[in-house]
């Protein structure tokens, strides 16, 4: 069987490739790819950007939902026709991240793509496969921030930055966990859809981390999930509570990001990265997702890879999504 395959040309674009299937190994899966899920990180992997040249010959995209079509002989996890998502980091199977669960990751655009069976996880059921295909890496690191580092609980104050996939998906899992969600957004209209307990705007209120006290009585957020903005790390501390947590979940600013270590001090912070989360984590979140009936916010779907990395890059409300059957 020959599939297509899409491959970096290290121009800023792709190239189609014809791929003849290799025999699967015996704990082998072959997925046939539904729907991909855009990420920010897909621009630059494909187009670069001031710091980073576009990737040569790399089949981009780790997030993709689809349907078993081959199993090898010895697996047990799956059967064909199961619905399954890509996990975006697939050594990482439970407990802390290390160097292991790092030294490996998933490519998924392309009609069919084989992994291990330990490499994939069930869709959530009452999710369609455009949906599912958000979930891999916004959904699942705003869940290991929210949910899996253990510091939140209901009545607590959550501050969400922006309002793109990540940050859309932790304002539901604060919200679904019983926090109070603070989103702090440049965007009116996006401010005006999120549906949180409160809202920032940051064109008319730029020191949004006096507000986050001021709506708090002083207290500050249990959780601060910062995205790498701009000068947000030293705004993120002084929003935050005392023994709380800045949760760093993007990095997208372009220039140098100061941290306020007297603060930090101060306050007895805990300033952590999240990267993605194990397979445990995402299953975790599927059963919660499932039990509480969340749904991705889909801003967009797409059937041009190159309309997909531009609505990326314009700052969507929610998940971008590539629907190569469109």
């Amino acid at each position: 069987m020959d599939y297509t395959t899409y491959r970096t040309d290290g121009q800023g674009g792709l190239r189609r490739v014809q791929t003849a299937a290799a025999p699967l190994p015996s704990d082998g899966v072959r997925v046939a790819v539904r729907a991909v899920g855009v990420n920010f990180r897909d621009v630059y992997v494909i187009r670069g950007n001031r710091y980073r040249a576009p990737a040569v010959d790399q089949v981009p995209m780790t997030d993709a939902a689809g349907v078993v079509v081959e199993v090898g002989s010895e697996v047990t996890r799956f059967k064909v026709g199961d619905r399954v998502c890509s996990t975006v980091l697939p050594n990482w199977i439970d407990g802390p991240l290390s160097a292991h669960g790092m030294a490996r990751s998933t490519a998924v655009l392309a009609e069919y793509f084989d992994a291990g069976e330990n490499d994939v996880v069930a869709a959530p059921p009452h999710l369609s496969d455009i949906e599912a295909a958000t979930l891999p890496v916004a959904a699942l690191t705003a869940w290991h921030a929210v949910a899996e580092l253990g510091v939140v609980g209901a009545g607590d104050t959550v501050v969400v930055q922006t309002t793109g996939g990540v940050a859309v998906f932790a304002m539901q899992f604060a919200q679904a966990l019983g926090a109070r969600v603070i989103v702090v957004s440049r965007s009116r209209d996006k401010l005006e859809r999120t549906g949180a307990w409160a809202a920032i705007n940051t064109e008319t209120t730029p020191e949004w981390d006096q507000q986050v006290l001021a709506l708090t009585g002083g207290h500050g957020a249990r959780l601060v999930l910062d995205m790498g903005l701009d000068d947000s790390l030293r705004r993120s501390a002084r929003a935050a509570a005392y023994e709380g947590t800045v949760a760093i979940i993007g990095v997208v600013q372009q220039q140098t990001n100061p941290l306020d270590i007297y603060t930090v001090m101060n306050k007895n912070l805990n300033v952590r990265g999240v990267e993605t989360g194990s397979r445990a984590m995402f299953e975790r979140m599927n059963r919660f997702m499932a039990e509480h009936g969340l749904r991705p916010h889909i801003d967009s779907v797409h059937d041009d890879v190159d309309a997909a990395l531009d609505r990326i890059a314009s700052s969507p409300y929610g998940k971008v999504v590539l629907n190569p059957r469109c």
